[in-house]
Parts: structure tokens; sequence; C-alpha cells
């Protein structure tokens, strides 16, 4: 499908991204936009939620706050999609609250905690799981759209269309540079992505 076919799709659509100034999040953000929806970020620091911005969401929410009010706030009484790329279990109830009938969400975070679909049932919303190795892990018959997808976002962002989520780069590669990367990531605060580069 064609961009401008994806846009007309997806005019008036609600997209609400759950760690929106992360990598993926980064990504998905742009993504969306592209698509033709409105993006709703969460996002909790001025600096998090200011790279969102950047990234083109149009609304910024925080999630350590109940996502309802947050978003009637700005007028809307549901999203049509919600995107979730942080603690799962922790944002189950705000995001049941939130989607709207017959909408779709979608996590990458995986859980140790039940999650109760049944909070879903009344208004039949969709719940996907999505790991980018499922292809490759069951050699499934469409494997070969990993890489068409890669191909295809490397173009966006030779063409200008998509911009890099690098937010910070450290050199070289080394010990004290893994254990730094790591300690930033583990603060759980990160923006965008950090890339190590050259070996010593």
């Amino acid at each position: 499908m064609g961009v401008s076919a994806a846009t007309e799709r997806n005019e008036g659509k609600t997209i609400l991204i759950i760690g929106a100034a992360g990598g993926v999040g980064s990504i998905a953000t742009q993504l969306a936009k592209h698509a033709g929806m409105t993006v709703i970020g969460t996002a909790s620091r001025p600096k998090s939620a200011e790279w969102a911005k950047n990234m083109g969401a149009d609304h910024i929410i925080n999630h350590y706050e109940a996502f309802l009010p947050q978003l009637k706030a700005l007028g809307l009484e549901h999203v049509d999609y919600i995107f979730c790329l942080n603690s799962t279990e922790k944002h189950w109830v705000n995001m049941a609250e939130a989607i709207a009938p017959q909408g779709k969400i979608c996590s990458i975070v995986e859980t140790d905690e039940l999650l109760d679909l049944t909070l879903l049932k009344n208004k039949s919303v969709t719940f996907a799981w999505e790991l980018m190795f499922t292809r490759p892990l069951f050699q499934t018959a469409d494997m070969i759209e990993q890489h068409n997808l890669l191909n295809e976002v490397s173009r966006m962002i030779d063409e200008g269309r998509l911009r890099t989520t690098v937010a910070q780069i450290l050199s070289p590669i080394n010990a004290a540079n893994l254990r730094k990367a790591h300690a930033i990531l583990e603060e759980g605060r990160m923006t965008g992505k950090i890339v190590i580069e050259n070996f010593e």
C-alpha cells in the first residue's frame, strides 16, 4: 500500500504510543505520522516530551498518570490504537480504559504478570504481541517481509522521510563505554538510542 493510500485510510485515526521518546517509539511516532494518524505520545520529563514532539507527536501525556482524563483534556474520548513499549502490566488498566471500542492494542514488552483480558471483552478490543524475531525464529512463510520492512525503513531514512533515533554516541568501543551505556539504559530514562562505535 502506498503512503497516500495509507494516509487516506488512517485519516482521523488516533494512536497512543507508550514510551514515545525511546528508540522504537521515536520511529513508531514518525511512521504513524506518515500513515496519517494523530499521535499521542507518553513522556514524563520535559526532555523526553520535547524529543517525542520533535519526532512528530501531536500531543504528550504523562504515563505516570491516568490516561483517560488526560486524553479527555485533549478533547479525545478514546484512541483507536495503542502501541505499548513500556511495562505492559503496569499500563494494562489504563490501556483498557483508553482504547476505543473495536480498537487494537499491540505490545512488544513481555510481562511476568497475568493480564486480565476480560477488561477488553465488552469493547471487542484486539490485543496482539509483536516480536521482530518471530519470522526468523519460526521460519514463517512470510519471513522475507522482515528484510523488506527494514529495506523500506532504510530507504525512508536515506530520502529524509524518517529521522534516525541516535541520541548519543560513545567512542571508542571498550569496557568503560559499555558499562556507561548499560548504566544509562538501566536508568530507564533514555531518549532515542545510544551508539557505541570505533574499536580501540
